[in-house]
């Protein structure tokens, strides 16, 4: 069985570009070095030291959108946009970077269990990278989920009133 190519990108967060870097189990951002194992396509097991973390991926590149679970704390959702690979091979050193087709659907999902407040979007809606399609109040909070990138509202799978469970889908995206 042959090692996984490593593979480095910089990505774009919160206006920054940092490099991003996954080799194998390894992995870093910014220099932070962590255990990566990819428990299914789209979510991933983070080990420092005794800490760990989820982060659900979701989205198509270059625009994604990143939700971290840490124990005792609450959700953080960052939008992440995946730099050029040419940019990112010229500063940090690698060839191209991996990346899933722009054109394939997205799933918006439930970051917590609450209850949808509002369904904002409906199938065959057109929308913008970060419009509200959904909103959901969890531990008394709103908490307003956005599209991780434009496109057509493909299928609205929630409605207003209903209870949802953490990870399910709530619209899809094409």
């Amino acid at each position: 069985m042959g090692r996984k190519r490593a593979v480095k990108q910089l990505v774009k967060i919160d206006g920054k570009e940092r490099p991003v870097e996954l080799d194998g189990a390894r992995g870093s951002i910014d220099g932070v070095e962590a255990e990566v194992t990819e428990i299914e396509p789209g979510l991933y097991l983070l080990r420092r030291g005794d800490e760990q973390s989820l982060a659900y991926v979701d989205g198509a590149a270059p625009k994604l959108t990143v939700e971290i679970r840490r124990p005792g704390a609450d959700p953080q959702v960052v939008a992440a946009e995946l730099v050029s690979a040419a940019r990112a091979a010229a500063q940090v050193g690698v060839g191209a970077a991996t990346q899933r087709p722009g054109g394939a659907p997205v799933t918006v999902r439930s970051p917590i269990p609450g209850r949808v407040v509002k369904v904002a979007v409906k199938a065959g809606d057109g929308v913008t990278a970060g419009q509200t399609t959904v909103v959901l109040e969890a531990m008394k909070m709103e908490n307003e989920l956005a599209a991780p990138r434009a496109g057509r509202i493909a299928a609205v799978l929630c409605t207003a009133g209903q209870a949802v469970e953490s990870g399910q889908d709530l619209v899809t995206i094409e």
